[in-house]
């Protein structure tokens, strides 16, 4: 069975994904499936009453603090009004978070080398999604 996001986990995989593009871990596809979805949520928390300088303001500085206090309770209005807008993005959010975790798993590389016995010690770096050991 596919767990239910709620809006607050919602916005943030699209804030994650689209406002910070933090979308490293996707596809093309997945790029636009998650502009889709922040495209869907803004045009509805903008109904909901939300105003367009609060959605730019978000845009442009990025702030954790507006997502969260103005506009994820619109959006969990909208989606406990309209079941069919909250079914959409539910389906897009996990079809997304689907996308990151095949990712997250493909970007895991390991490169190879050689290990010197004269070295007691080996010492590594994680560097983004590689790790490399001196």
């Amino acid at each position: 069975m596919i767990e239910t996001l709620t809006a607050a986990a919602i916005a943030k995989l699209v804030f994650d994904t689209v406002i910070q593009t933090g979308a490293g871990k996707l596809t093309e596809a997945g790029i636009e499936k998650s502009k889709q979805l922040w495209q869907k949520i803004r045009g509805k928390v903008k109904e909901e009453g939300v105003k367009e300088t609060t959605l730019v303001e978000l845009e442009n500085t990025k702030s954790q603090e507006i997502l969260e206090k103005q506009i994820v309770p619109f959006l969990q209005v909208a989606m406990l009004k309209d079941q069919q807008f909250d079914r959409e993005i539910q389906n897009i959010a996990q079809q997304i978070n689907q996308e990151i975790q095949e990712g997250s798993e493909d970007n895991i590389q390991v490169t190879a080398t050689s290990y010197d016995q004269s070295k007691q010690n080996i010492v590594g770096k994680i560097d983004a999604d590689s790790v490399s050991f001196s």
